[in-house]
């Protein structure tokens, strides 16, 4: 019987977060409460009477609607099966067979198993402050650095200047920035690393399945510098992302409306969600994402307690982080489950 490569014995699967009995119970992964735009379905819809044809293998109208929103040239996009499939892209095309990698400990699942995959090795950073501890991840040599800001699943973010200063000094010679979380900063435009892709020092990942909700459909995106897209493009799968989801992509990108409701949604409910906590006798670490970490002595009670209500959450325990929980922000029906929960003894 043929054996899988050796390396691969030691990789623990990604387990996502379990649903709840309900979707206002399900706080486990990080998904938009409010769904995708109404802009989505009528896109979709038309979309599909072409669904017996191949799609856009390189997204051309999406690349093109990135690029403008971005300032950057059309040959510095590229969009991917979710921004996972693009971490492994990399992972492939630059660590594969010995490469070497750094990262924040806990690390972002993905990119830890996509380095076990190619057989590479991965240098873990503790977290400082529950923050990057960039400084030490500068010293560590190596093929790719990643930087998750806001950083999953604590929440916490480095603001461009201490990117900036992390790129001119690291030893690694790629910074790749996961901003999957980016838009439920209080100030995207001062956290953001796209100035450092537009100038080709850092390649920035980004996602359509928080802020825009479309996690189901799996899209993300690659801005850096053309010769990496260009790289990356000669190994991916031709027709990676399909045609109903790139039409979906475009239509949430044209409906600010819908982006700036989930951003009011997200920030004024992740701060009370923290005070819920917070007022029940728990820390919290401060979030700039769509979801908290709320620091529990015991986390298997917390975790049960809330589900005893119907809230389905994270165990830091599955994330790299003991002695937490996470969950994300919730809809309004969700809020008051939680509450519930946390009222009880």
């Amino acid at each position: 019987m043929i054996r899988a490569r050796p390396w691969l014995d030691g990789i623990t699967p990604y387990r996502p977060g379990r649903q709840a009995l309900t979707a206002a119970g399900s706080m486990a992964s990080n998904e938009s409460p409010l769904g995708a735009s109404p802009r989505v379905a009528a896109a979709v819809a038309e979309a599909v009477t072409g669904a017996h044809q191949y799609p856009d293998p390189l997204a051309t109208d999406l690349r093109q609607r990135l690029a403008e929103l971005h300032e950057v040239s059309v040959e510095h996009i590229l969009v991917g099966n979710g921004s996972d499939e693009l971490i492994f892209l990399l992972a492939w095309a630059y660590l594969a067979h010995g490469g070497q990698a750094v990262c924040a400990d806990p690390a972002y699942r993905v990119d830890e198993i996509s380095s076990q995959v190619v057989d590479a090795r991965l240098t873990r950073i503790p977290l400082r402050n529950w923050t990057h501890d960039l400084p030490a991840m500068a010293d560590v040599a190596a093929d790719i650095a990643y930087v998750v800001n806001p950083h999953n699943p604590t929440g916490t973010t480095l603001g461009l200047q201490a990117i900036e200063s992390f790129v001119a000094r690291a030893q690694s010679r790629l910074v790749v920035v996961d901003e999957a979380y980016i838009d439920f900063t209080d100030d995207p435009a001062a956290t953001s690393a796209i100035p450092l892709a537009r100038q080709g020092k850092a390649a920035v990942l980004r996602t359509f399945s928080k802020v825009h909700g479309l996690a189901g459909l799996r899209v993300g995106y690659l801005v850096a510098d053309p010769a990496i897209i260009d790289t990356l493009r000669t190994v991916r799968a031709p027709f990676s992302v399909g045609g109903l989801a790139q039409a979906a992509a475009c239509a949430a990108l044209d409906d600010h409306s819908h982006y700036q409701a989930v951003r009011r949604h997200t920030m004024q409910h992740r701060a009370a969600l923290a005070d819920l906590f917070t007022s029940a006798g728990y820390d919290v670490v401060p979030s700039q994402a769509n979801f908290v970490l709320v620091r529990a002595r015991d986390e298997d009670h917390l975790v049960a307690r809330l589900a005893e209500h119907g809230v389905s959450v994270r165990p830091g325990s599955a994330l790299g982080a003991p002695g937490t929980v996470r969950i994300s922000v919730p809809s309004l029906p969700g809020m008051a489950l939680v509450e519930r929960a946390l009222a009880m003894p």
